[in-house]
């Protein structure tokens, strides 16, 4: 069966579609088909050889089952036949995008392939390793320029290198057995720079987005058990990627699955994991953060900024104190605004890992540094030759600075490194003390903050998934990548992932991670994991009915609610919730009921009282209902929450003057249409018709002169106003001598 060719991105992507989604319901014949117009556009015959070898092998497997052959290693085989089936539909695909596709990524693996070298990851990290050696050689020498020229020669060729290796193993499809040895011992010599293995980990983590391969998986666990805790981050952090994207054929992969299950039984490691799935959560809030900023928090200290140049005088920086004293109206004018609420909880998310520092530094990233595509990964260090290049006193201080600053991610130390040194002198002087001063206090109060758990491990992770968030996000290049923080699938969906932290303390601090920041559905399927598990109390059906009720499921939130009740009867919030869900469900009688039990335990709640009167309003018990609101507004300070139902019982039971002795009071606060109509009701039924209209007038004008929205509102109350004496005949002309005027 032929299909056509495949030269544009849409059939490729087509193809990509219908041949994984075969490959996952286990339908190879379609995954064979398919395949056709791809090798032909390719003309490829080893990958057609391929092809039509597995097809055999399948199609004689398929003769043995239905002859009744009974194989003992049918079950190895058809296994090995997946698995070669991926990794075929792998390489078709990524050679057909190499061919046909436009990208950066592809843009470089056509250039690779056309470049006559003899480079290669082994001979490049053989190179390192000699280099390395040199750079030790030379530290052993007298401090001079000489050795500080030639230490300095040294670190830029082995940069150079590192960038080439970092770009091998991005456009690498599948590591050879050699290459993978050799980088195995790589990682394993502790005695390399931790800067160079970090890139090496980061080019893992990349490739593997865009093609799978067993051995740099294998390597990353590898590197996870790495002493250097900036390797051991990146690489945890690229392997739960890594999970995520392949999940549904990892079974396939025993080797894969058994160090997975040995690394899962130290609880270290999936506390670990737990914590950077916690920063993955944490940074789907940077894009709210970033838009409250720009949208929020600068326009408010703008409009402030006039009223503290107003506040500050003369004589207040002249007095007895100088102006070492702070104007104690200043705070005011904060509060006063509502920036210090904001402010305060940016200062909260900070300390907690959120990353507020997206936008200030989204504009840094045009120095020649960020064109080298592993100078997005690459830990800060004073090393490194485009920042010891700069040896002045302050240079040297900010260097150290940033080090030890857990305020920003690497990607944003080299951006205001490089803004900072540019600066004129006594301007740098001040930045440099400004940042250590705010570094150091975020410093202390995270050490404060962080207690019981690895600090230096949870910092390391935050800055790297911030890294990875400034690429994805910001790089020149961006669209041409997926982006791994826009991916639908949540890493708790991967059931590889899901078995490290299925444990129930892993579980509930993550639901309620998800909860806190009303991720409701992901946090459902936390919940009812942990129910599933046996894990049964009145705070986590609590919580289960309050997802549902906000994702729109009412009917399941009672029923979450009613079991809640179960478990603890005597829980307010439970009650009311149960009583809402009754009202929402148009079953009042038994909202009634619960908002009793409500009364019982809170006998001074107004809001409970009003509720029990909407409940009678809905039974049609005015009178009970007048009682609940007359109830209310006495009570109550601010007692104009009960006017509308007053107004609206007392016209639902004739007492029309009543009615519009509250609908008044309503109008001269501050009315809204449904007012102004219930105001020409009441006026209709009193048979001041003229009155009547200039009412209904200012409804249909805070309607927006919608004729539609004015008659869906008049007539919801037709009903009302028949009971109450109107003839059906005169409703039509009211409305028109309304519209005629």
């Amino acid at each position: 069966m032929y299909f056509g060719t495949m030269t544009t991105t849409q059939d490729i992507n087509k193809l990509t579609e219908k041949a994984y989604s075969a490959l996952g319901q286990r339908r190879l014949k379609d995954v064979f088909e398919s395949l056709v117009p791809a090798l032909t556009e390719l003309q490829s015959w080893q990958l057609d050889e391929k092809r039509n070898e597995l097809e055999t092998t399948y199609k004689f497997m398929l003769r043995y089952l239905t002859q009744g052959v009974k194989d003992p290693e049918q079950h190895h085989i058809y296994e090995d036949l997946l698995r070669s089936c991926y990794r075929l539909v792998d390489i078709t695909i990524n050679q057909l995008k190499t061919k046909n596709t436009p990208g950066f990524y592809y843009d470089k693996k056509r250039t690779s392939l056309h470049t006559v070298t003899n480079t290669s990851i082994i001979s490049l990290l053989t190179s390192i390793e000699d280099i390395e050696g040199k750079i030790s050689l030379t530290g052993l020498l007298e401090d001079n320029p000489e050795k500080e020229n030639r230490s300095s020669e040294l670190e830029r060729e082995k940069e150079a290198i590192s960038g080439e290796i970092f770009q091998l193993i991005w456009l690498n499809e599948q590591l050879a057995s050699d290459e993978t040895e050799m980088l195995s011992n790589f990682i394993n010599n502790q005695l390399h720079s931790y800067v160079t293995v970090s890139l090496i980990v980061s080019a893992l983590t990349l490739s593997t987005q865009f093609i799978f391969d067993e051995n740099k998986a294998l390597l990353l666990i590898q590197a996870y058990e790495n002493k250097n805790e900036h390797i051991r981050q990146r690489a945890l952090t690229g392997l739960l990627l890594f999970l995520r994207k392949y999940d549904n054929r990892l079974q396939l992969y025993p080797q894969l699955c058994h160090r997975l299950a040995h690394l899962s039984e130290d609880a270290g490691f999936r506390n670990n994991v737990r914590d950077i799935l916690l920063q993955f959560i944490l940074s789907r809030e940077t894009e709210k953060i970033t838009k409250k900023i720009q949208e929020e928090i600068i326009p408010e200290m703008m409009k402030i900024s006039p009223e503290l140049r107003n506040k500050i005088k003369l004589d207040d920086l002249m007095g007895e104190t100088g102006i070492e004293d702070k104007n104690p109206e200043w705070v005011n004018i904060i509060e006063e605004s509502g920036l210090g609420d904001k402010l305060k909880e940016f200062s909260e998310l900070q300390l907690e890992g959120a990353d507020i520092m997206h936008s200030s530094f989204a504009h840094l990233k045009t120095y020649p540094f960020f064109n080298e595509l592993s100078n997005w990964f690459i830990p800060f260090y004073s090393k490194h030759s485009l920042v010891s290049d700069y040896s002045d006193k302050e240079s040297e201080n900010l260097t150290k600075t940033l080090m030890e600053s857990s305020l920003l991610c690497n990607s944003d130390k080299y951006s205001l490194f490089f803004s900072v040194v540019q600066m004129p002198g006594e301007y740098k002087k001040m930045m440099i003390g400004q940042f250590a001063a705010e570094s150091d206090a975020v410093n202390e109060l995270q050490k404060e903050e962080l207690p019981g758990i690895s600090k230096q491990s949870l910092l390391i992770s935050k800055q790297y998934i911030q890294d990875l968030y400034r690429f994805y996000k910001i790089h020149p290049k961006k669209n041409d990548f997926e982006d791994i923080f826009r991916e639908s699938t949540e890493y708790i969906y991967a059931q590889s992932i899901d078995k490290i932290v299925s444990d129930p303390e892993s579980r509930m601090i993550i639901g309620e991670y998800y909860f806190n920041r009303n991720y409701y559905e992901e946090a459902l399927h936390i919940f009812n994991l942990l129910i599933e598990e046996g894990i049964l109390s009145d705070v986590i059906y609590q919580k289960k009915g309050y997802c549902l009720q906000k994702t729109g499921n009412i009917e399941a939130a009672l029923d979450a609610y009613l079991k809640a009740e179960l478990l603890n009867a005597g829980s307010s919030w439970t009650i009311k919730k149960i009583a809402y869900c009754y009202r929402i469900l148009k079953n009042p009688g038994e909202a009634l009921a619960y908002y009793r039990k409500a009364e019982q335990l809170n006998p001074d709640n107004l809001s409970i009282q009003l509720n029990i009167g909407h409940c009678f309003l809905e039974l049609g018990n005015y009178t009970e209902a007048l009682k609940c609101y007359f109830k209310v507004e006495y009570l109550d300070k601010n007692g104009e929450r009960a006017w509308r139902p007053i107004a609206w019982c007392s016209f639902l039971t004739g007492k029309y003057e009543q009615a519009m002795g509250y609908f008044e009071k309503i109008i001269e606060k501050k009315a809204d249409a449904p007012d102004f109509l219930n105001c020409g009701h009441t006026q209709f039924v009193m048979g001041n018709i003229s009155k009547a209209i200039e009412y209904y007038k200012s409804a249909f004008q805070l309607y927006n002169h919608s004729i539609e929205k004015f008659n869906e509102a008049f007539n919801a109350d037709i009903p009302e106003l028949l009971r109450a004496g109107i003839e059906q005949e005169n409703i039509p002309l009211v409305i028109d001598r309304m519209m005629y005027g």
